[in-house]
């Protein structure tokens, strides 16, 4: 059979350069947009996952490889902000800047991978579909159109969360469309490409580093290579994509099993299962009968319970150390796999897959349905044709079902699956012109419900700060706290951002929920939790304010009314 032209091969044809034209403005709209939020979120807070691969960036500089390796974070993201680190040396005022800088670099290689993925698809349902028309050359612009739309309506949230799941999209389309393209050449009999097979091992094994999940990921596209090879008689490339990928993960992994004390390849999965599916409160993590908890687990040791002191473990140069490292700390998790459980989490998650396609997802599927409908078989078993690509993808996808399931967790597996639906459709000769409308109708109707919401996000100023944090952090190295100083926190240490621009350590804290108890209780408590604070090595303790509560008595008032502090020296120790 001959080979049908790519859409790079049909550069020459009259439409092509108005195609390719629309792209490039449809990239720069979007890299404008992302631009936008990655500077307007430069000073938001970078929640505990963001301090957390802040920590381990750090830990990477310092050379210190027993506290880098980590059982729950994956490497890769913490080492490009190590390499961040290592290139700007971000102050207390820049450091989060530097990271969301990072964030938009990502942002633009997504721009880039998911480019190319678009492209291979539409190259793809060409070869597929014949003789007969596919959606992407029955309407390119608005294939392309199409395909930025969702790129930007899924992505631009997320372009200021200090979190890898942008990396991970990049590198999920990257994938995607390597075994597009293969999957051309392995229809139409034509030479495989050893170095074809090579970078596909090479893009798995980064997808690990970025994030365990991948390794999952990884080894269903494996085992659709091998299947495709045993099919074709062809074994030399899936063989050669399997070694390269495990000879790239097995360093990291018998490290990691070496440090955390057992063989694992991350231990996130794990205690996400145990935690939400296992745990005894899903929607409040751990069961506190007067609000939520900020962590799934007990971060250390009970000092207190009337207010609640909890006395945590500590490493030197890293600032909460219970969620730096939880495989590390949280050793009474155990998963185990209950019906019960598991049916009420499935619960908590459908709703998220039904908002997804029925919700706002319903202006493109009604069309996608419409157009199916006109040749169903043809374009079911196009569908199915992808199953190399969309098998795995949505096995992760349900991995995620079954534990915790958000937006930023399947960025690129949604868009991976809905463009191989649209581009599975087989539009029938004399149905080109209802193809087109029905594309561009849906289109449009999915802009008009989603951009508004977007611009105005893409436009609006950000009222969260971390401005105080920076305050704290200047004041206290000012009043005796010096870096890798151990400190007290009233308020959740997971998120004290002060602790880590000023790079001290939380050895005990108050929760949030309970720091209105330890304000309004008597003075002799409050020196008890003082006491026992003090007994956990902490030089000092801070209040970051989030109330109009003045500093009482002996304590300090920081600058710009962001918090208090007192010294612990006072205090006897054992």
């Amino acid at each position: 059979m001959a080979a049908h032209p790519t859409l790079s091969e049909k550069t020459s044809s009259r439409f092509a350069p108005n195609v390719l034209a629309f792209e490039r403005i449809c990239q720069v709209i979007v890299l404008l947009m992302g631009a936008r939020c990655a500077f307007a979120g430069r000073n938001l807070p970078v929640g505990a996952d963001g301090l957390a691969y802040l920590d381990v960036a750090r830990s990477y500089l310092r050379h210190d490889w027993h506290t880098a390796i980590n059982g729950y974070w994956g490497p890769l993201y913490s080492w490009l902000l190590a390499i961040g680190m290592w290139f700007f040396h971000p102050g207390i005022r820049t450091e989060f800047a530097m990271a969301r800088t990072l964030n938009f670099a990502l942002f633009t290689a997504a721009v880039f991978t998911f480019s190319r993925f678009w492209r291979a698809l539409a190259d793809w349902s060409k070869r597929i579909c014949g003789d007969e028309s596919s959606i992407p050359y029955a309407s390119p612009l608005v294939w392309i159109g199409l395909g930025y739309l969702l790129f930007v309506v899924n992505f631009i949230w997320h372009v200021d969360e200090v979190t890898p799941d942008i990396l991970v999209a990049a590198i999920v389309f990257a994938i995607a469309a390597v075994l597009f393209k293969l999957n051309i050449k392995l229809n139409d009999n034509r030479q495989h490409s050893i170095a074809a097979y090579v970078w596909l091992g090479l893009l798995l094994a980064i997808g690990y580093y970025a994030k365990a999940i991948l390794l999952y990921f990884a080894v269903f596209v494996l085992g659709a290579m091998v299947v495709q090879g045993f099919r074709s008689r062809i074994l030399r490339g899936p063989i050669t994509a399997v070694i390269v990928f495990v000879v790239l993960v097995s360093p990291f992994v018998a490290i990691l099993s070496r440090t955390v004390g057992h063989f694992t390849a991350g231990d996130a999965g794990r205690l996400n299962y145990a935690w939400f599916v296992d745990g005894p409160e899903t929607k409040t993590w751990m069961k506190v009968s007067y609000g939520p908890a900020p962590l799934p687990f007990y971060p250390g040791a009970i000092a207190l319970d009337s207010p609640r002191v909890f006395r945590l473990p500590s490493i030197d140069g890293v600032t909460y150390a219970p969620w730096y490292d939880a495989a590390r700390f949280d050793k009474r998790s155990h998963s185990a796999f209950g019906l019960r459980a598991q049916l009420r989490q499935l619960a908590v998650n459908l709703p998220f897959l039904k908002d997804q396609i029925l919700g706002a997802g319903a202006a493109l599927l009604v069309p996608l349905l419409i157009l199916v409908w006109y040749a169903p078989r043809a374009s079911l078993r196009h569908f199915a044709a992808t199953w190399f690509c969309t098998l795995p993808a949505a096995a992760v996808v349900g991995m995620y079902l079954l534990v915790h399931l958000v937006q930023r967790f399947v960025l690129g597996f949604s868009l991976l699956l809905w463009g191989a639906a649209w581009a599975s459709v087989l539009v029938p000769p004399g149905l080109q012109l209802l193809a087109r409308r029905a594309m561009l109708v849906g289109t449009l109707v999915f802009a008009a419900y989603m951009m508004p919401g977007l611009l105005h996000y893409v436009v609006s100023q950000r009222t969260e700060s971390v401005g105080r944090d920076m305050v704290i952090a200047e004041a206290i190295s000012q009043h005796g706290i010096a870096p890798g100083d151990a400190v007290a926190s009233i308020g959740d240490g997971q998120e004290a951002y002060w602790a880590h621009l000023a790079t001290v350590s939380v050895v005990a804290e108050v929760w949030s929920i309970d720091s209105a108890r330890f304000w309004s209780a008597q003075p002799a408590v409050q020196q008890a939790v003082l006491s026992s604070m003090a007994d956990s090595g902490a030089k000092a303790v801070v209040w970051r304010a989030d109330s109009d509560q003045p500093c009482p008595p002996r304590w300090l008032s920081l600058p710009e009314n962001s918090g208090c502090m007192i010294s612990l020296h006072w205090i006897s120790r054992p």
